[in-house]
C-alpha cells in the first residue's frame, strides 16, 4: 500500500483534493435540457485540469454542502456595441463588497450570432444541421461560462495575453473539436483553490 502510493506520487506528483463548483442555472436562455447538459459538460472539461470538478442544477436545488454554488443566468440579452467594440459574450458583475459576485452571466445572443458567422467541420456553421448548429452553440456557451467563472475564481477584471482568461477569442475556437486554446495557468490555480474554498465555508455559515 505504501509503495504504491509512493509510486503514484513519483510518477503524477502530489494528489491534489478535488474541490466542486455547484452551478446553479437561474436562467436557460430556452436552451434544450441536451443543450444545457453539454453546456456543463463543457465547463467541466475545462476546469477538470484544474481539480475542480462542476456539479449542476436548477435554481433551488439543493447541493453538498462543501460545495461553492455559483449562478449561472444563460441571458436572450445583447449588450450595446459602440463603434467598433466587438460583441460582449459573457460577463460578471460587481458584489457589494466591490468583489465580483457569484453570478455568471453568458449571452446567448451574442455566441449564437458569434457561431453562426463561423464555419465548422469545413462548412459555414449556418449551412449545418439544426442539430449540429444547437450543439455547437452550446459547446460555445460552455467554453465563455468557463472563462466566467475564471474571472470569478480569480477574482479580478483583467485578461491574460493566453490561455483560459484570454481577452477574446476568434469564433472558430470557440466550436473547434480542440481545448488547447482554454488551459488554465498553473499560477492561477493556487488562487482558484483557496476562492472556492473560501466561498464554500460561506455560504455554509450562512445556511446554518
Amino acid at each position: 500500500m505504501v509503495a504504491t502510493l509512493a509510486l503514484a506520487l513519483l510518477l503524477n506528483g502530489p494528489v491534489v483534493p478535488q474541490l466542486t463548483v455547484h452551478l446553479s442555472i437561474d436562467q436557460n436562455g430556452g436552451l434544450s435540457a441536451l443543450q444545457l447538459q453539454l453546456v456543463v459538460d463543457e465547463v467541466r472539461k475545462i476546469w477538470g485540469d484544474a481539480h475542480v470538478a462542476i456539479t449542476s442544477g436548477r435554481y433551488g436545488e439543493p447541493c453538498e454542502p462543501d460545495q461553492a454554488t455559483i449562478s449561472l443566468r444563460i441571458l436572450l440579452t445583447l449588450l450595446p456595441v459602440k463603434d467598433d467594440t466587438e460583441r460582449v459574450l459573457g460577463w460578471v458583475t460587481p458584489g457589494v463588497d466591490g468583489r465580483s459576485a457569484p453570478v455568471l452571466l453568458v449571452s446567448l445572443l451574442a455566441v449564437t450570432e458569434a457561431v453562426m458567422a463561423t464555419e465548422a467541420f469545413n462548412k459555414p456553421v449556418k449551412r449545418l444541421t439544426r442539430g449540429l448548429r444547437d450543439r455547437l452553440i452550446a459547446q460555445a456557451v460552455g467554453r465563455v461560462a468557463a472563462h466566467e467563472l475564471g474571472h470569478y475564481l480569480l477574482q479580478h477584471a483583467g485578461h491574460h495575453d493566453r490561455g483560459l482568461m484570454r481577452r477574446r477569442y476568434v469564433a472558430a475556437e470557440l466550436v473547434g473539436d480542440w481545448l488547447d486554446p482554454f488551459k488554465i495557468g498553473d499560477a492561477e490555480l493556487l488562487v482558484v483553490r483557496q476562492e472556492i474554498a473560501a466561498l464554500a465555508r460561506l455560504q455554509a455559515s450562512i445556511e446554518q
